[in-house]
């Protein structure tokens, strides 16, 4: 199938070296007189600025800095550098994201994501949002577990915040970065930041992306998995006095390129011979294409009050894009017919045995295209007032509607013959989701704290659409409206809504000036909605699915020790989850292939996180986490004559660990840097099923960069690599199975390598 890596020597090295260290993605400085010690690292992840180390959650913080400094260019970067969450991405618009066990891979207009993406504080309600260059960024952090109660879009699993860079009122300045690399990759960024007047700031900031692809269709001679993006963003930032500062951001990015090769990375024997020899050349009929377009505009107000803080949050974004690929492999001729019961004068083979010497058995020529928008406006009011009670309430209103259409056409070869058709259906969503929310703190003493919160959330879902098309899945190639008549088409309208209170509850001690403990109790809720995709029946159209809950409990320490040179960070947690949105392929029948549901099942996740930072020397530090994960089914959930309870949960490697260490030293007044990044995961289960044939197996990748940068931090130039032992690490797996059970992988990228230039001013 795919390569595997098992490198049991290394893991029992790095695993001790973890246990042994442990603590937090912070960046190592000298302070001031040479005492070493680790800076501070300042977070918003409760809607206030405090230190990482006295935040009584499990946050991960990624400063600009570190992430120019490991290469981290994108959120499956970050992905791997934290414990627990896990990022695959079939294309290029629709990342699939979970962490501790919960996510979605459901794609359909009804549904929603367990984990949230926010951008300056605006929920970004579709995956495509998500899967940009990460430039100009003040810092990035990733909260795990629910997070329901001060975050306007409540998300069950966690949240993923990018923080940009204000514009800044203190001068004028500006950066230029250039980036050559193999794969004929040619990338820029640059911002610029000035002031307009003693109260007014600009700044405008954008990259471009050119590279050649991955991969190869031997069938046009064209290269696939290429890309072309360009992002731009605008900010203006007005403070008419000390107590208002008032930010508008407008930002826009377009994407190009061809989807991924889809390998056959197994076979029980019809397809076999048609495995490609190289796992990212194949045969396609098509090319294809992966357009995607982003655009957004907000607006931020932060008042200061003798009371309190207000901020308003108002934001307009809309998420495009359009994909159209052939989600299997091989080249197909779908004007080949073999009809075993049929008239033979119809067949263009002599038996299914000469079909099979020809070509594979399954073609998927498949369109998605989508268009969403969404505005969203949020209200929250932080007191100052007390020296031992603190509260902060909000409320929240968001729309998003949604349009998407799904075709396909399709040709299978199975022991009934071959059929070929297209199937399509369109599906049209708005959803408005409303909440108010609150949160107090009651500081028993200097160094204990309990805080409680409640939110209440709504989310209203009105689903229309229609399907059509020849039916490839039952005996009559028809579809069913709800009245039970075998049709052609049908078109349907429905409406649902959810609501559910979700509590959240912690204690905090600040043990010493150096030990920092807390408990932390908190529900999550995700809405019910609706499966777009498949749809033979309006009845299936039209049911929704229930809504998805988690209630976390979770006791974690943030610890300092040698006068702050060394830092250990760590949760364990329980989770419990009820009624998980699980899309499963279920049976249709003995002569046709098996249909996409979504299915409601309850599980538990339990495990352990621990990350770390030690500045071994003026000089040198070493940094990574750790992630333990046990997730598995609770209870019993049925698919088809298979009981998935005690299944371990998708997408939920049991082990996981990040190791990076960084060297400084000085040539002539400039400083030198080299840094070297190990990233490992367990072997998991693709899908909920635990079939073995999409378990993936234990991988791992290994970045490397040499820097050099002027005195004065006016320039620097990088030598770059990542991937270095070129892994065939597998980012999405599917089974299908016309004639029989074939497996298609797509992958990350192989080893690449480059130089970036940057210049200051």
């Amino acid at each position: 199938m795919t390569k595997h890596h098992q490198p049991k020597a290394r893991l029992n090295y790095l695993a001790a070296t973890i246990a042994a260290l442990a603590a937090t993605h912070i960046n190592p400085v000298v302070a001031e007189q040479k005492k070493l010690a680790l800076e501070e690292v300042v977070v918003t992840a409760r809607h206030k600025s405090e230190s990482l180390q006295s935040t009584p959650v499990a946050v991960s913080a990624f400063s600009e800095s570190l992430m120019k400094d490991a290469n981290i260019a994108g959120l499956d970067d970050i992905a791997g550098r934290v414990p627990g969450f896990q990022m695959n991405a079939y294309n290029a618009a629709e990342p699939e994201l979970f962490m501790r066990g919960i996510g979605s891979d459901i794609e359909s207009a009804g549904a929603a994501a367990a984990i949230g993406i926010y951008i300056d504080g605006v929920y970004i309600s579709r995956g495509t949002g998500a899967t940009g260059d990460l430039f100009d960024l003040e810092r990035v952090e990733v909260l795990r577990g629910p997070q329901g109660t001060l975050y306007g879009k409540n998300v069950v699993g966690g949240a993923v915040n990018f923080i940009t860079k204000k514009p800044s009122l203190e001068g004028s300045e500006g950066s230029v970065e250039v980036t050559l690399g193999d794969y004929d990759l040619f990338e820029t960024k640059a911002y610029y930041n000035t002031p307009l007047s003693d109260n007014v700031a600009a700044k405008v900031a954008g990259t471009t992306l050119v590279r050649d692809g991955y991969g190869k269709n031997r069938h046009t001679g064209n290269d696939v998995d290429d890309a072309e993006r360009y992002s731009l963003r605008g900010q203006v930032l007005v403070q008419p006095n000390a107590d208002l500062e008032i930010v508008l951001s407008a930002d826009g990015s377009h994407s190009n390129g061809k989807p991924r090769v889809k390998h056959i990375a197994y076979s029980e024997g019809r397809n076999q011979a048609f495995i490609s020899d190289d796992e990212r050349e194949d045969f396609s009929s098509v090319d294809g294409f992966e357009k995607s377009r982003t655009e957004g505009l907000s607006l931020r107000a932060d008042w200061n009050t003798d009371a309190g803080t207000f901020t308003s949050i108002t934001a307009y974004r809309q998420n495009d894009y359009s994909i159209y690929e052939n989600a299997a492999a091989g080249l197909v001729d779908d004007s080949q017919v073999f009809d075993p019961w049929g008239d033979p004068a119809n067949n263009t083979v002599a038996s299914p045995e000469e079909l099979a010497m020809l070509q594979p058995d399954d073609q998927w020529l498949s369109l998605k295209d989508e268009n969403s928008h969404q505005f969203s406006q949020e209200f929250r009011f932080a007191s100052n007032t007390g020296d031992k009670i603190h509260w902060q309430a909000g409320a929240f209103f968001m729309r998003e509607d949604i349009a998407r259409l799904e075709s396909v056409d399709y040709w299978f070869d199975t022991q009934w013959g071959t059929t070929a058709g297209n199937v399509s259906n369109t599906t049209d969503n708005t959803t408005d989701s409303v909440a108010i929310f609150g949160q107090i703190t009651y500081d028993l003493s200097d160094k204990l704290s309990v805080t409680t919160g409640l939110r209440w959330s709504e989310d209203e879902k009105d689903f229309s659409g229609s399907a059509s098309g020849r039916r490839f899945d039952n005996w009559d190639n028809l579809h069913e409206d709800i009245n039970g008549n075998r049709v052609a088409s049908y078109n349907f309208k429905t409406k649902d809504s959810w609501d559910e209170w979700t509590p959240s509850l912690t204690v905090d001690y600040q043990a010493t000036d150096d030990v920092f403990l807390y408990f932390a109790y908190a529900k999550g809720y995700k809405a019910g909605g609706y499966n777009g995709e498949g749809m033979e029946k309006e009845i299936e159209a039209i049911t929704p699915f229930e809504p998805e809950t988690a209630v976390n409990h979770e006791f974690g320490f943030k610890t300092q020790w040698l006068d702050n040179r060394i830092q250990v960070n760590g949760a364990i947690f329980l989770t419990d989850y009820e009624d998980i949105q699980n899309q499963v392929w279920v049976s249709t029948g003995e002569n046709t292939p098996d249909n996409l549901q979504v299915l409601n099942g309850s599980g538990e996740a339990k495990g352990a996180e621990l990350e770390f930072t030690v500045l071994v020397t003026e000089q040198f530090s070493i940094m990574g986490s750790y992630g333990y994960l046990d997730a598995k089914f609770t209870d019993d959930l049925l698919v088809d004559d298979e009981n998935l309870k005690g299944n371990d949960m998708r997408r939920s490697p049991e082990h996981s660990f990040n190791l990076a260490t960084s060297y400084d030293w000085q040539v002539g007044d400039n400083t030198a840097n080299f840094r070297i990044d190990y990233r490992y995961q367990d072997e998991y289960f693709f899908d909920n099923s635990n079939n073995p044939l999409t378990q993936v197996d234990s991988e791992y990748s290994i970045d490397a960069s040499l820097k050099l940068t002027s005195s004065d931090d006016s320039w620097s130039v990088k030598l770059w690599g990542k991937n270095l032992t070129d892994e065939l690490n597998v980012a999405s797996t599917t089974i299908y199975a016309a004639w029989d059970d074939t497996v298609f992988n797509v992958y990350h990228p192989p080893r690449t390598y480059g130089v970036t230039f940057n210049y200051n001013f």
